[in-house]
């Protein structure tokens, strides 16, 4: 534990409250809040009477925790080998990420799709359903994916009309 740590927790310990502590030092109650805080230290001749008033070593008020220390030592430890762990999955992750980039795959098939009425209206759904936001032209792919399918309706209409609907065409019959 830190001086402040110690100081607060010995004052506590005797049930003293910091006016109480502060009037016997003769300081104001600020002194040994900051003290407590760790924004101040005590001088020497206040650090003797904290420690008579309190029954405490002074040694006990100066040395921090070997517990704590420990602690501290192995977790920072612990930390560092998760760290260098993150370091190794991400470096991987973006490795793999470069490697599956399907984007111009993607891209190729759904335009290529445009030119086939009837397929051109389902490959475009079934891209979209496969884009990946990994993929490095995720976005790209969503408009032009768009596109093909409203080409591909257009092309599939006309299709149709031309084969089966005959929708808006006039035939012109001799009378005789």
């Amino acid at each position: 534990m830190t001086l402040a740590e110690q100081l607060k927790i010995s004052r506590k310990n005797k049930g003293f409250s910091q006016s109480e502590v502060a009037e016997i030092l003769n300081i104001t109650r600020q002194s040994v809040s900051k003290w407590e805080t760790g924004k101040g230290y005590p001088d020497i001749d206040n650090l003797v009477l904290l420690s008579k008033i309190y029954e405490v070593s002074i040694d006990e008020l100066l040395h921090e925790n070997e517990i704590l220390k420990k602690k501290t030592n192995e977790n920072n430890t612990i930390v560092e080998r998760n760290k260098h762990k993150l370091e190794e999955i991400q470096t991987t992750t973006k490795a793999d990420m470069e490697k599956k980039d399907d984007s111009i795959l993607l891209l190729i098939l759904s335009i290529v799709s445009c030119l086939i009425p009837f397929l051109g209206l389902v490959i475009p759904i079934l891209i979209l359903k496969s884009n990946k936001k990994t993929n490095k032209h995720y976005h790209l792919i969503k408009v032009i994916c768009l596109c093909c399918f409203i080409v591909s309706g257009f092309n599939t209409f006309i299709f149709l009309n031309d084969t089966i609907f005959h929708i808006g065409e006039k035939s012109i019959q001799l009378i005789k």
